[in-house]
């Protein structure tokens, strides 16, 4: 918390000078977004903190959005493309604010179709099987895979960025646009994960039990870590497993990187692959849930690439570039 601080200090510091020596030129498209994030994120910030709930992600993270569209250029060019995801995380970190609206709790129906339309050898469940076949290498495998699913999306989108490709500004809005269509169906279709099954099992819904962070207990005990323990303990909504996200956002990712090369493809879709096998193995989610993930983030990217087409359309429509200008473009090299 303390680095945290001290970041954000320097980076407050950082705008100030800018500021007032008047060399970081206006931010693209004027300084409306700059003061907007800066007024989302102290808001942020500040509510964050009177909750109790701040930590040192809040910190960097608000105090990133604040400063860098008031640094122009490239810095503000970033910033405009991660704000949809910013958005996104302060909703997921809000969950709770939405449990009021949630639905009944599927748990045992959710099971009986898993059961009936992908059952594992000798009519058990996939997760169920898993566990009885753990291993060490596949504890850390899936661990590794777990813990580093957000991890995959920030290093896509740097990598985007650093090489000045439209799909990073994509990426940002259908990684939003997923997460989005995810928190809505964990309100619609609140579903009891597979661990929640096993250690409460098909009875009346236990609205008050403890979050879990199931076979990924195995990975922190051979780290000697409590990594997954404490993540989980903030989990602030244990039913939210239709759809995953964790299998949802890998595939954003291939979607995004999908142009770059076969290279590109191979890692991205190994990696979500890896994904899908440690949703399942780690007791965490039904090969259901996985299919769902996959289906939103399919949809996500899709919508989000028609709605950025028709965008891009509008705007060459409504700012012609001039003939002469045209011209001199296609003379060019």
């Amino acid at each position: 918390m303390k680095a945290a601080r001290q970041t954000a200090n320097g980076l407050t510091r950082a705008m100030r000078a800018r500021l007032v020596s008047g060399r970081s030129g206006a931010p693209r498209g004027g300084r409306g977004f700059a003061w907007f994030a800066l007024v989302s994120g102290g808001g942020h910030l500040a509510l964050t903190a009177l909750s109790g709930r701040l930590r040192a992600e809040h910190v960097l993270a608000d105090a990133l959005l604040m400063v860098l569209p008031w640094m122009g250029g490239r810095a503000d060019e970033f910033a405009r493309g991660a704000f949809p995801a910013w958005i996104f995380g302060v909703l997921y970190d809000n969950q709770r604010l939405f449990l009021a609206l949630r639905g009944r709790v599927h748990n045992a129906d959710l099971a009986s179709l898993e059961l009936a339309w992908v059952p594992a050898p000798g009519g058990a469940s996939w997760p169920q099987w898993f566990q009885t076949r753990t291993s060490a290498v596949l504890d850390l495998l899936s661990g590794f895979a777990y813990a580093t699913y957000l991890l995959e999306v920030g290093v896509a989108a740097l990598a985007l960025f650093a090489l000045r490709s439209a799909r990073f500004r994509a990426l940002g809005w259908s990684f939003l646009a997923a997460g989005a269509l995810g928190i809505a169906g964990y309100v619609l279709y609140p579903a009891a994960p597979p661990w929640y099954m096993e250690a409460f099992g098909a009875g009346q819904v236990n609205l008050a039990a403890a979050p879990s962070a199931a076979g990924a207990l195995r990975f922190d005990a051979l780290l000697g870590v409590d990594f997954f323990a404490s993540f989980y303990a903030r989990n602030p909504n244990i039913f939210g497993a239709m759809p995953s996200l964790h299998a949802a956002f890998p595939v954003l990712v291939a979607w995004h990187v999908w142009d770059r090369g076969w290279r590109w493809r191979a890692l991205s879709l190994a990696y979500a692959a890896l994904v899908w096998f440690a949703a399942v193995y780690l007791n965490h989610h039904w090969v259901l849930d996985v299919v769902a993930g996959i289906a939103v983030a399919l949809a996500a990217s899709g919508l989000v690439a028609v709605a950025l087409r028709l965008s891009t359309a509008g705007a060459a429509t409504a700012h012609p570039v001039p003939v002469a200008a045209r011209v001199d473009r296609e003379g060019e090299p």
